[in-house]
């Protein structure tokens, strides 16, 4: 008996714990929904936004009393053509996270220096 009810117990604390957890969504958004500082952070570190490639927003999901809250955890903005495929990841601050498939213009301005120097 003791055994049933322990067990009963920690499976209840265990639903619990995974309710009370934020949930993440991802979410496809247009470019003018992009903060300010995102897009300002990218044009100075990758140059202007390829066109063809679509910006998403992930986000947390939590309750503040009794309304749902959604929190922007990161955007991201991704291309995939062919065989090219870029990936750029920014915290709503516009701090860069990650990037793939994609030069930053510092990096490619240096290679031409020194290029250059050769």
């Amino acid at each position: 008996m003791k055994k049933t009810f322990f067990a009963f117990a920690l499976v209840m604390l265990s639903v619990v714990a995974a309710i009370s957890q934020d949930l993440k969504k991802t979410s496809t958004i247009t470019e003018q929904e992009v903060p300010v500082a995102v897009r300002k952070a990218f044009d100075k570190e990758f140059g202007k936004v390829p066109t063809e490639g679509n910006w998403s927003v992930t986000f947390s999901l939590h309750n503040e009393g009794a309304k749902t809250v959604a929190t922007p955890l990161w955007y991201t903005y991704f291309k995939k053509q062919k065989k090219e495929k870029i990936e750029v990841r920014y915290t709503p601050e516009g701090k860069l996270e990650s990037s793939k498939g994609i030069t930053k213009l510092e990096a490619s301005a240096e290679a031409e220096r020194v290029k250059g120097d050769s």
